[in-house]
């Protein structure tokens, strides 16, 4: 009877190998699924950032359609009657990227380019990420007038 007894009572339980096979079995997917899981959110971040830059690029087009000029803003020097936003979202709290208009003389892959007497012609739109830097693009993603995709680090597909 006794020994019935102590049978039922160990068997109750986990061993300490079994519960650190667990543990190695949840660090293991953790590892996986950490920088996965990253990697997504800064996905998520950089689509932010280039919608931000084609909207603000086609009302700059807009905008020189009406007025034979572009628009130049920075992100500290927006006011009032600025009618581009500098955040890639609606307001700052939210924003990942802060979005300004450089002047800039030009030439992409394809031999579009202006030259810097016609420098106010073309313009640069840049988002600056806030806070950490994107570890895949660096902190910036450009776009030009000649159509010039870029990011802080060169050739690493941020635009793909």
């Amino acid at each position: 009877m006794l020994n019935n007894r102590l049978m039922n009572q160990r068997s109750r339980g986990f061993t300490l190998i079994e519960l650190m096979i667990t543990v190695a079995i949840v660090a293991i997917l953790a590892a996986i699924a950490i920088p996965s899981y990253q990697d997504s959110v800064w996905k998520g971040k950089r689509g932010e950032a280039k919608t931000a830059i084609m909207r603000t690029l086609q009302s700059e087009e807009r905008y020189y359609t009406q007025n034979n000029t572009y628009l130049l803003f920075s992100t500290g020097a927006q006011t009032a009657n600025t009618p581009f936003s500098i955040y890639s979202v609606d307001n700052a709290s939210s924003s990942h990227y802060l979005i300004s208009v450089e002047s800039t003389p030009l030439t992409n892959a394809q031999g579009t380019s202006c030259s810097a007497a016609d420098a106010t012609k073309c313009i640069r739109v840049v988002a600056t990420a806030q806070g950490n830097a994107d570890p895949k693009c660096g902190d910036k993603l450009y776009l030009d007038t000649t159509g010039l995709k870029q990011s802080a680090v060169v050739n690493a597909g941020c635009w793909n």
